[in-house]
């Protein structure tokens, strides 16, 4: 497929615009930010727990050895917090320049972190050597496969672009994602070529699309009820997907795949098996459980996540 030159940009452009327009804006220039859902319980004062945890400052990626998690607030990945990398080279549209945070790093194969990108677009014609997932908190952007179909996205959207993935990216207006990136073996799928990009808007984590488990035998408080709906399987390797929880408190014991997610509803407290320290988690925070962690969960409001799980 053939993305660069001038009548591959006045095509993106008009369908950009109609893209904004639909959104109720023509001003490319300006950033749309998802509302973040408030909690009336999260101002007030917590309950009497007999917990330890911190606030401002993210769990040390370093203390990734199976018992203890990472967690971020929303904070951590602050734009002025991330480190600029420069103008990208290969830009055929706009001046885009980028910076990142790393989050944590897993063995050899996975890490998580936080990028920011300007307004710009560039071709991305090298297929993909892993598989990155992640979710947009502020700007809109495009995608195009290699057959020329478009994927548009904004706040509160879940993009995945698969292991092998090529194509081309289009900001077109400054954008501001969490991500997930996982070196894996190559899939049935991928061996499929089936390479697209896949855009799950915010409204498919509805109740109505998520599927009710079976009730908890092993709670420790209340009647914790979940759901969940599967966005994304390649395999044993990678999964994506939704999952939301009411109120109460059980345990978890030894993981068996390391699990990243970002909290999008809720008020709830993680505590490591291991030595008792715990954290609040809100919206906004990332939180990496890696396999073979145990410990537990008290949900204080109902939750609702975007999970990504890996081998």
């Amino acid at each position: 497929a053939r993305f660069a030159g001038e009548k591959r940009t006045s095509s993106l452009s008009v369908s950009a615009s109609n893209y904004l327009s639909s959104l109720g804006t023509d001003e490319i220039e300006s950033t749309t930010t998802i509302p973040v859902v408030t909690s009336t319980t999260a101002k007030l004062s917590t309950p009497t727990l007999n917990l330890q945890f911190q606030i401002s400052a993210p769990s040390s990626p370093k203390e990734q050895d199976g018992t203890i998690f990472t967690h971020a607030t929303r904070s951590y990945f602050d734009v002025d917090k991330l480190t600029p990398k420069g103008p990208r080279k290969n830009a055929d549209v706009g001046h885009p320049h980028d910076s990142s945070r790393k989050l944590v790093t897993i063995g050899e194969n996975t890490s998580a972190g936080s990028w920011w990108c300007a307004k710009g677009g560039w071709p991305s014609p090298t297929p993909r050597a892993t598989t990155e997932v992640f979710y947009v908190f502020e700007g809109h952007a495009c995608v195009t496969d290699t057959d020329g179909v478009s994927h548009y996205f904004g706040p509160g959207d879940l993009v995945i672009l698969p292991k092998g993935w090529s194509g081309r990216w289009d900001v077109l207006q400054d954008i501001h994602k969490v991500w997930v990136v996982h070196d894996h073996p190559d899939t049935e799928e991928q061996q499929r070529s089936n390479t697209k990009a896949v855009i799950e808007h915010y409204h498919g984590s509805g109740p109505q699309y998520l599927q009710q488990a079976p009730s908890r035998t092993n709670a420790s408080h209340g009647t914790p009820q979940s759901a969940s709906r599967t966005v994304y399987d390649a395999g044993p390797t990678t999964e994506v997907g939704y999952w939301t929880c009411t109120p109460g408190s059980f345990p978890v014991s030894e993981r068996s795949t390391t699990e990243f997610f970002h909290v999008l509803e809720g008020v709830f407290f993680l505590t490591n098996a291991v030595d008792g320290t715990a954290r609040r988690c809100i919206p906004g925070d990332t939180v990496v459980l890696p396999k073979g962690w145990s410990g537990y969960w008290d949900i204080i409001e109902p939750v609702k996540k975007l999970w990504v799980t890996v081998e």
